[in-house]
This record gives C-alpha cells, structure tokens and sequence, in this order.
C-alpha cells in the first residue's frame, strides 16, 4: 500500500477538524434610500463578493440573492426571504455581503440578526468592506463597532427620506409629480414630457359612459354586468393587453362593483390632481389612508374626462344612495362567519375565479339566521353570462375542511411510525453512513488537489516548471476541481436529504397534533395546510392541500436508494 505524503496527511487533518461553509452571498440596492448606484449596484456588490470568495476556498458559494429598488428599512423582500428560507432548510450556513448596511439600515432589527439570530441558527455572517467575520476570534471586538455603523445606516436612510419626501411634496404642490404609469387613473396615460396626464382615448370613452350611465340611477352592479357583458376590459385586464403588467391575475380580470363606485368618486376626472390619500410618516412605517381634509388637490392639473356639472350629479346619486342604504332597518347576523377563514382560498373549478362570498340576509327580528354562502366571482359579476354559479354555504365548506383534518389525524399515527422506522432501518443507517464517507473523502481530495494548485505557483516561482506547464497544469487542476466541487455539493446534499425530508414530514406532524390537541380550525392552520379549495358545478369540493402525500417524501427517499418497506 502506498504511503501517503505528509502534505496529504495535513490537508486531509485539516478537511477533517476545518467546517465546509456553504454561503449565499446578498446585493441590495435602494434609489429610495440613497444608495450610489454606480458603487453599489447589483453587479459591483457581486464582483466584491466573488473576489472575496477567490482568497477564501474553505468558503462554497450556492446561490447569489438580490433586491433592487428594495430600501433597507423594508424587510420584506424577495430575495431576502428566499436567503432566509434557504438558511432555515441548511441549504447555505453563511451569508456573505458587501457591507452591514446591504443587510438592512433598520438599527434594532439588524443588530437582532447579527448579535441573536444569526448565532442561534449557527450562521457565519462575513461582512467584507466592514472587516467583520463572525467566526473570527475578534469578531466580539468588532461587533463593538458595528452598532455604530448600523445607527449610522439608520439615520443616514431617514435623513436622506426626509429630504426625497420634502423634495417629493414640494413638487406635488406644484403639480409636478408624476407617479409610476400603474398608478395613473383609469382613463388617463403618463405624459411625462409634458409632466401631466394625458387623456386615453379608448379608456376615456368608457369613464364617461359610466358616469352618465351612474347618472341615470344605474346601480354600481348594474353597471359593471353591463360592461362585462360587453366584453369592455376592465382596468387591471386593459393594462394585461397593453403589457404593461405581466402579471396572470389581469389576464381575465372583470369589472367589479368597486371599482365603478372607485371611479364615480374619484375627482381626478374633472382635472384635480390628488396626492397623500396614503402615506407613512416616517420611514419604516407602515401607510395609512388619511381623511380627505388631508389630500393635497392641485386643481385643473391634467385635461378633465367629464364636466363638473356631471361629476356633482354622480356624487348627488351616491349620496342618495348611502343614505338609503343608512335608513334600512339593520338585518340579522350570521349565526357563524367563516369569511376570514376562507379568505383567498376558494376558487371556481371550473373558470379558476375566486369564489366570492356574499350573505343571504334574513329579515329583522327572523328567527333564523342570515347565511353565507360563496360563488363565482366571474358568474356574478358578467351578468350570469360567464360560467356558473357554484353556490356553496360556508357551512358545506367547514365540515369538508374539518373531515379531511380528521382523516389527517388517523394518517397522522401511521407516518410518525413510519419516520421512526425509516430512521432506523440498517439500510438507510448504512446510505446515511456512506454517503458521509462519501463526502470525507471527496473533500480530502478536493484539499489535496487544492494543494497542489497552490504549489504550482510555488514551482513557477522557484523556476521547477516553464510557465506553460503552468498554465496547462494549473487549467487542468481547476477543471478538477470544478468537478470534485460539484460532487462534494451533490454528496452533501445526499447526505443531508433524510434530515430534509424527515423535517418536512415532522412539520406536518406538528401541525396535525397540534389540531389533535386543540380541534379549533385557525386561519393559521388553514394557511400551513391548504393551499386552496375548488368547488364544482355539482357542488363536489376538492381541497389542494400544500402536503398533499406525507408518505411521499419517505418513499421517495426509499425509492432512490432500492429499499422496500415493509409492514409491521
């Protein structure tokens, strides 16, 4: 047998003793909160990233996550959360970024990532122009430091908001604001040559026909039937046409009775323009709608859709009709609303609407409850011209839920049982134990071959090689190692796959024994195990549940590696 060299035998100690770190490295970009755009793009904050990865192989790097047009205030990012998600499933065990502020300017909640949460996930955190690494020995030193910079950060996003705010205002006033083209009314286009609005000539049309037709004492649903009937494009759906949203919810968008009673109160059609119906205060507060006393109005701003004298007649018409609406002796209530329980969850089968609920009233004094029931939102409201109606009490729509909650419960004892058993089983104890050999010994090679790369340049420079068996050599090894990287990543993950698929069904567990322990069906529980329900034509329910098999998982792992389970 051959004798292994001393360099191999250090190299392979030090892949042993040495943690393998499997990093995602985060970009964040904010015009909002006044980042340079030129030093800090997207493409720059990478580039630092990947430099710093070049010196330090030790560090693997999975996924590249990024936000632009994204303020550090706002922790509610896309590419942040799905970071996240990766940190929580073990996929990445290191973030990597290109200063604390590109994490987040908000004091509290970033120094809570880096001083609480990110040490109790085990997470390593590498802040590069900040000179930070958690896993350094004087990385508490540091931490002394950074405290500093993230009040800096805080401040530094909150003076330069005021100053857009302040700058943002001032041209509101003047009537110089424009918003973004998906925030322009119904009816208008973006004309910023001219920094105005200017009138749509097809949408035009149809704004002054729903006024006048609101005018003659059409009824809000009226109005919308008729237009759907039609087949006039409503204005989330004109936008999908026009490509000016990509997003599939306007595909069949219809109109609705909101969104005529929005445009028959909306004085921007007579020429106003109107600003801060919402807004936040400060920086990192949530908007709130204000009173109209607080809009600014800057009269005749853009060219006007309807005439004065027609506008105050459709807002006489309104008025009429809310105070009709306020005499009304007040009907009974729901016995039970399940409303916010089913919010967003029940869908057509057939068209794929939402289905929409509305209450069956019951006459004052009744003796008997109003209802609620549901039904298809395309079918109300195109003048029961499109699909059907699929009606369905919210009653037929709880017990369905709760049955199959019941059945989850029974299944429940049988997978736990089965986890256990999977987890025990000589043949998966000895898949688990090979492919942790399997990655030693991937990553003693890879340590090795690194080595060698290493010495390489030390033969150039002590003349052993010429520098073309330099380069040869040195493109060769890196085409290993390229290789060896992509085999450790896959052992590694083979490794790891029983711990994730055991996680994912123990959540499950979790869910349903907590439902076991206290049967109360929950928006929370609702949200965690379904992902939505589909009611037919013959009112036959479907329920699509986010765990759909909890046995999947398991067998799949099992199926992969040969193994049958077998009873008992």
């Amino acid at each position: 047998m051959a004798r292994k060299s001393r360099v191999h035998r250090e190299w392979a100690q030090k892949a042993e003793s040495t943690p393998r770190y499997l990093a995602g490295l985060y970009s964040r970009l904010s015009d909002e909160d006044g980042d340079d755009t030129e030093q800090n793009s997207i493409g720059n904050q990478q580039k630092i990233g990947l430099a710093f990865l070049e010196e330090h192989k030790e560090i693997q790097l999975v996924d590249t996550y990024s936000d632009n047009g994204y303020t550090g205030m706002n922790y509610n990012r896309p590419g942040y959360g799905r970071m996240f998600e990766d940190l929580q499933k073990g996929r990445i065990n290191c973030v990597i970024i290109k200063d604390i502020s590109r994490l987040g300017r908000h004091f509290v909640l970033t120094s809570e990532l880096v001083e609480r949460i990110f040490p109790e996930m085990g997470i390593r955190l590498i802040s590069i122009n900040d000179e930070y690494d958690s896993l350094d020995k004087n990385a508490e030193a540091k931490t002394l430091t950074l405290p500093l910079r993230m009040v800096m950060n805080d401040y530094y996003v909150k003076d330069i908001s005021r100053k857009i705010r302040s700058s943002i205002a001032a041209k509101m006033q003047e009537g110089e604001f424009l918003p973004s083209s998906g925030s322009i009314p119904y009816g208008y286009l973006r004309d910023p040559e001219n920094n105005t609005f200017a009138v749509d000539p097809e949408a035009s049309v149809i704004v002054q026909r729903i006024f006048k037709m609101r005018a003659s004492g059409m009824k809000f649903n009226a109005i919308a039937k008729k237009l759907n009937q039609e087949e006039i494009p409503c204005p989330g759906r004109l936008r999908y046409l026009r490509g000016m949203t990509i997003n599939k919810n306007y595909e069949s968008a219809i109109w609705i009775r909101g969104t005529i009673r929005k445009i028959t109160n909306n004085p921007t059609y007579i020429g106003n323009r109107i600003h801060g119906k919402v807004k936040r205060d400060r920086v990192g507060m949530e908007k709130t709608r204000r009173a109209p006393e607080e809009w600014q109005v800057i009269e005749k701003a853009h060219p006007p859709i309807v005439t004065q004298e027609l506008y105050a007649e459709v807002q006489k018409v309104n008025q009429e009709e809310l105070e009709l609406l306020g005499s009304y002796e007040k009907r009974a209530d729901a016995g039970v609303d399940y409303r916010k329980l089913f919010h967003g969850k029940v869908i057509c089968g057939d068209c794929k609407s939402d289905m929409v609920a509305a209450k069956n009233c019951a006459r004052p004094n009744a003796k008997t409850p109003s209802s609620i029931f549901y039904d298809c939102k395309k079918y109300r409201y195109s003048n029961h011209t499109n699909c059907r109606s699929h009606y369905i009490r919210q009653e037929t729509l709880m017990k369905a839920v709760t049955d199959l909650l019941n059945q989850q419960i029974k299944l429940c004892v049988d997978v736990e049982r089965m986890v256990q058993k999977i987890q025990i089983m000589p043949e998966t104890v000895t898949s688990q134990k090979a492919a942790s050999n399997s990655c030693a010994s991937i990553r003693v090679k890879r340590c090795n071959l690194e080595a060698r790369i290493e010495r390489l340049l030390v033969d150039l420079t002590e003349r052993l090689i010429t520098k073309d068996e330099y380069l040869y050599m040195k493109e060769r090894y890196e085409k290993e190692l390229e290789e060896l990287l992509e085999k450790e990543a896959e052992a590694e993950k083979s490794a790891k796959e029983l711990n994730v698929v055991v996680n994912t069904v123990e959540k499950w567990i979790g869910v349903i024994k907590q439902y076991q322990e206290i049967p109360v069906i929950d928006r929370k529980l609702i949200d965690i195990l379904i992902d939505h329900i589909e009611v037919f034509e013959d009112r036959h329910i479907k329920i699509i549940l986010n765990y759909a098999d909890p046995y999947r998982p398991m067998l799949d792992y099992l199926e992969k590696r040969g193994v049958m389970l077998y009873a008992g």
